[in-house]
């Protein structure tokens, strides 16, 4: 239970919107205790996730999960069912990235005067990866 937690998308997309608002409540003036919060959020979140993953590589040491590794732990495929989950999941990304990169770039380009429209629409585009991602993987794995 636990290595699936730490492998869903959880902690991942949850520290990302914490930096994200972090970032935008950064540039407002008005908003530096909500800053202080998100950014002791996103701590407080990645220094849980790194004792969960320390735990559970001392229960399982045959089974350890990597705490500093470059690929993604969705890219971990078993066998070759997996690997074609994947490779549908990161087509239906790569087609969102086609189709959203040009509307952040127009909605930025709109909105130029606003400095954290470009740092909402990043934070956006990443929760929306994770979000087509998980949930073509949810899809793909639970037909029936």
């Amino acid at each position: 239970m636990l290595r699936a937690i730490l492998r869903s998308p959880i902690f991942p997309m949850s520290l990302l919107i914490f930096i994200t608002c972090y970032l935008v409540l950064s540039v407002m003036n008005t908003q530096a205790l909500l800053a202080k919060l998100c950014s002791w959020i996103s701590l407080i979140l990645a220094f849980v996730w790194t004792i969960l993953i320390k735990w559970h590589n001392n229960k399982n040491p045959k089974n350890r999960i990597k705490l500093t590794g470059f690929i993604p732990y969705e890219f971990r495929e078993m066998d070759e069912g997996q690997q074609w989950v994947t490779f549908k999941a990161c087509r239906n990304v790569y087609i969102y990235y086609s189709l959203a990169i040009p509307v952040v770039a127009f909605i930025c380009y709109i909105f130029s005067k606003n400095i954290f429209v470009p740092l909402l629409s990043i934070g956006a585009l990443g929760v929306g990866q994770y979000i087509v991602y998980w949930m073509t993987t949810f899809r793909l794995l639970n037909r029936t």
